[in-house]
């Protein structure tokens, strides 16, 4: 069997002086870190594989300094987008246009549809059989992987609000055993 544990990153800090991919955690976010590290379906991995944005590794800090082996892979990277601030308003109308439009290259960035086939390339390629992976991403492409194996497109942009910080979902032989909503 194949399981993957998928797991969207804590709650962060903003901070608009810098690249969102620098972002660290709110002490919400170092809360949410601590709790869900405890959880035996995130504890008991046998591999972790992050995205380069530095509040992955945060979020699962607490295992990676137990000797847990992890690797950062840049398929996991949220959907591309450029350097440019939004506010939470601007930010949430780009984000919807991009959920209902998977051509749309939002944020200046990337498809949603080249997001996700980047994502599903990552996924491919740390599948291993009889050992659980830890994979730890961001809301837009989880949201993206989850809608493409429930078949849910059109309830993309009501999936991704529902996405908490710390959500995750499973997998097992590419069938969802857990929802990451």
């Amino acid at each position: 069997m194949i399981k993957i544990v998928f797991l969207r990153h804590a709650h962060t800090e903003k901070d608009p002086s810098v690249n969102a991919s620098l972002w660290g955690l709110s002490d919400e976010g170092k809360k949410q870190a601590e709790n869900i590290c405890k959880l035996p379906v995130i504890k008991n991995v046998d591999k972790i594989y992050l995205s380069e944005e530095r509040k992955t590794l945060l979020t699962v800090k607490p295992l990676i300094e137990n000797k847990k082996e992890y690797e950062t892979f840049s398929f996991f990277n949220e959907v591309k987008r450029g350097d440019k601030f939004l506010s939470d308003e601007d930010f949430e109308k780009e984000k919807i246009k991009q959920l209902q439009d998977l051509s749309y290259h939002a944020f200046n960035g990337e498809s949603g549809k080249e997001a996700l086939s980047r994502f599903k390339e990552g996924v491919d390629r740390v599948k291993e059989e009889g050992k659980t992976v830890l994979i730890v991403t961001h809301g837009t492409v989880l949201n993206l992987y989850f809608a493409d194996l429930l078949g849910v497109y059109d309830k993309l942009p009501e999936r991704w609000k529902k996405t908490d910080f710390c959500a995750y979902g499973v997998t097992e032989n590419d069938i969802v055993v857990k929802d990451i909503i």
